[in-house]
């Protein structure tokens, strides 16, 4: 497993650590929920920006990038199966660690969808919410230098059930000043008939293009 993989586990896994921590206990299903998230988060195909410092491009650049991300996974979703949002919790995780979420200002709303920046400590407090399809809970990591971008979308629901993926991949344009999609793929987890991880569905321009097994060296 190379380092840029290790890297995208060991925060996906930190992250469901941390939300389950603030629980009295860890019950089966939780268990299941981290192992699924360790075999998926596994599977992100990043570029070598992934180790980058945010810092390195400008607050407004970097409060740019994450609203032209959070459009496109928002756009994503609908054109995969029409799904459509009435609010993104996004998890504000302040560990004091180069993936923390960047101190910006996103918009009240994207796309016509309420975004909500959640005190990492109150993803699981705030048990009122129920995560749901239409609005669920959030890990977004993001990378971007100046010449590329890259986020995952780690989504949860109902509650914390790890979904499934979003992964954002752009390039800088030098010409256009701009950064430009480069490749979108959402990773969905399957589950079989007796409700264990089965598959991934790989989906790209809203179209199914195939399945990937869970254990890589099934392939």
């Amino acid at each position: 497993m190379d380092m840029k993989k290790v890297l995208i586990k060991f925060l996906g896994i930190t992250v469901l650590i941390t939300f389950i921590s603030c629980s009295a206990t860890v019950t089966e299903k939780t268990d299941a929920i981290i192992r699924e998230s360790d075999r998926s988060l596994t599977t992100n195909k990043s570029s070598d920006s992934i180790s980058v410092d945010s810092n390195q491009v400008t607050k407004k650049v970097l409060t740019s990038m994450y609203v032209k991300a959070i459009q496109d996974y928002i756009d994503a979703i609908y054109r995969k199966d029409k799904s459509s949002f009435d609010t993104l919790y996004l998890a504000n995780r302040k560990m004091g660690g180069p993936d923390d979420f960047p101190d910006i200002e996103l918009p009240e709303k994207i796309e016509g969808v309420e975004i909500i920046l959640m005190p990492f400590v109150d993803a699981h407090a705030n048990k009122i919410i129920q995560y749901k399809k239409t609005t669920p809970l959030i890990n977004l990591m993001g990378w971007v230098d100046k010449v590329k971008g890259e986020f995952v979308f780690v989504t949860f629901f109902p509650g914390f059930k790890h979904n499934y993926d979003c992964y954002i991949n752009y390039n800088f344009n030098s010409e256009k000043k701009d950064y430009e999609l480069e490749k979108l793929t959402i990773e969905v987890l399957v589950m079989d008939k007796n409700g264990k991880s089965d598959h991934f569905a790989i989906y790209q321009d809203g179209k199914h293009i195939g399945d990937r097994p869970i254990d890589e060296n099934k392939k």
